[in-house]
């Protein structure tokens, strides 16, 4: 591997593990857990009752392990945020729903980060905002590509 190759392969992973860190580290979700409020996003955001997720498919785009997204699931199923249904078309499926208390808890979160992001992106400006997301995404895409996914069957 060439040096340059080298040297941008460590700027990235120093970059990715800073906001990786500055993330996590940092308690922007209080009354849940940051795998929580992740799950209860994307159901709020690409589930419904039409097109209903399944654990599959939130192992897929949150890449997390089948155990850690069953404890998970079962935390909020317990905390009413959301419900899970066995498919009527097809008895293997189990379709999860995010419940209106769910959506309620989600949302109060979110509040508290959208203020984060609104000063984030007054700082950066909406254009460079943008641009910067467009390059995370075209990151996450690469690696999706480069590293194979865990077993998604759950």
């Amino acid at each position: 591997m060439s040096d340059r190759i080298a040297q941008a392969g460590d700027k990235l992973l120093d970059a990715w593990l800073d906001l990786s860190s500055t993330l996590w580290n940092t308690r922007i979700v209080t009354s849940m857990t940051y795998n929580e409020a992740h799950i209860m996003g994307l159901l709020l955001r690409f589930g419904s009752q039409e097109h209903p997720l399944t654990a599959t498919d939130l192992i897929r785009r949150t890449r997390l392990l089948k155990s850690q997204m069953n404890k998970i699931l079962t935390v909020l199923e317990k905390n009413g945020h959301i419900t899970r249904s066995r498919s009527e078309s097809d008895k293997r499926l189990v379709h999860i729903y995010l419940t209106d208390a769910g959506k309620t808890a989600y949302l109060e979160e979110h509040k508290g980060i959208e203020s984060i992001l609104h000063q984030l992106v007054e700082k950066l400006g909406p254009e460079r905002s943008i641009s910067i997301a467009r390059e995370l995404a075209d990151v996450t895409d690469t690696l999706n590509d480069i590293i194979p996914a865990p077993n998604a069957s759950i």
